[in-house]
């Protein structure tokens, strides 16, 4: 007999499997030989299924009661025949999904499986990538620290409020007439429940005034991260535009719009985000030189529908996300010239679809140095340039997760 339990579950996994860890129990109900494995890595739970494996640690025939079961993380998926039957039973207890499959053998019940996942069950299979957000401590679509969502929203701010406050000085004025190209790099760590995490991002950006007003400046982000959910990897890319426009010397507000992605082979996951907030940094400018700025962000964050082949689904995963923060800036003259200290905390809270992780804090600082040269060309004609360099770190706090961040960034 041809056993396709090996595509079955790819293709149950590609369309909802989004989690770090996989686990599975087969048993054989005729003879009570059981087998449990567990992977990281979707290819490996996978490989479990292959029909060689199956016979070799639990013995299978066509006859034989046959069950499996498959763990998403606290997601349940159960597949069964009883014996003498060609009928397949899928059941999903906390989605309420219940399915039965009937073919003139167990290969054509299995086909219908797949049939009926690439068409009637769509809404099923959007059910199940939507519960996981909820149940999964590392999903890579939304529901932690390094999933796709938090660090698209996590991209708008430091577009929106930390890159302008870290501007704006205490003369009451943001440096202006100046084009930027930034580079860096962003580390983090995460442990969620017992689950590790750990992400490297590279934001590129490029930003530049506008030619009507100086003082109103566009910005380009490219961020790019790598994410390691305890041995499976994942990757995520984001494009972006927002535009920072002063309201007087001490408010700036800056909508934006991003698209991002999400990809893993190992996870079986891939899903698209669309994004638009508005961030506002508003700064107080002490005698002393120092610095207060209160930065606040509203956005939103909506997956979209993705083609996959013969497949088009769209979980419905849409937020409501409020990111609030404080920042203390202390010229620090006497260490170096023309550098700072940056002390920060950030609260972030999301509203909307149910995910694992729906509040978290950030405390932190960072070191930076900053000069602006400018070239008299002419008394009409001027050329600046700026050159910023800048290290930080973080703690990163939640009631289900804790974590630390580290970052590294460079303009010019």
């Amino acid at each position: 007999m041809k056993l396709r339990y090996t595509a079955m579950f790819s293709l149950i996994c590609t369309l909802s499997a989004q989690g770090a860890n996989f686990s599975l129990d087969i048993s054989n109900g005729t003879t009570g030989a059981t087998y449990t494995s567990s992977a990281d890595a979707l290819e490996s739970i996978l490989n479990e299924l292959d029909q060689t494996n199956i016979e070799s640690h639990i013995g299978y025939n066509e006859t034989n009661q046959l069950s499996a079961n498959l763990d998403f993380r606290g997601l349940p998926v159960a597949l069964s025949f009883v014996e003498n039957s060609t009928t397949l039973t899928l059941d999903i207890d906390s989605l309420d999904i219940h399915e039965s499959f009937t073919g003139s053998d167990r290969d054509d019940s299995i086909s219908l499986l797949e049939d009926w996942f690439k068409s009637n069950g769509k809404s099923s299979v959007e059910k199940m990538m939507k519960k996981l957000v909820e149940v999964s401590p590392v999903d890579p679509l939304a529901g932690n620290p390094n999933s796709l969502m938090a660090l698209t929203v996590e991209s708008d701010f430091s577009d929106g409020f930390m890159n302008v406050a870290s501007k704006q000085k205490a003369s009451g004025t943001t440096s202006s007439k100046v084009n930027r190209i930034s580079l860096g790099a962003t580390y983090k760590s995460l442990d969620t429940d017992g689950r590790k995490s750990s992400s490297l991002t590279l934001p590129l950006s490029y930003s530049f005034v506008s030619s009507e007003n100086s003082k109103e400046r566009f910005n380009i982000s490219l961020p790019i991260t790598y994410i390691d959910f305890e041995g499976a990897k994942s990757y995520t890319a984001g494009l972006g535009v927002s535009y920072s426009k002063p309201i007087n010397e001490n408010w700036v507000i800056t909508p934006g719009v991003k698209y991002s992605i999400v990809g893993s082979s190992d996870l079986g996951a891939l899903a698209q985000l669309g994004s638009c907030s508005l961030a506002s940094s508003y700064s107080f400018f002490l005698e002393n030189k120092h610095t207060v700025s209160i930065g606040n962000m509203l956005g939103y964050y909506t997956t979209l529908k993705l083609y996959d082949g013969d497949y088009a689904y769209d979980p419905d995963i849409g937020n409501t996300v409020f990111r609030n923060a404080i920042l203390y800036s202390i010229p620090t003259p006497n260490v170096v010239k023309n550098t700072s200290l940056d002390l920060f905390a950030i609260d972030t809270q999301y509203l909307g679809t149910e995910l694992y992780l729906n509040s978290y804090d950030e405390f932190g600082f960072s070191f930076g140095y900053n000069k602006i040269n400018v070239n008299v060309l002419s008394d009409k004609e001027e050329y600046a340039f700026e050159k910023e360099l800048k290290i930080g770190m973080s703690y990163l706090t939640s009631s289900k997760s804790d974590g630390f961040k580290v970052n590294f960034g460079f303009t010019f």
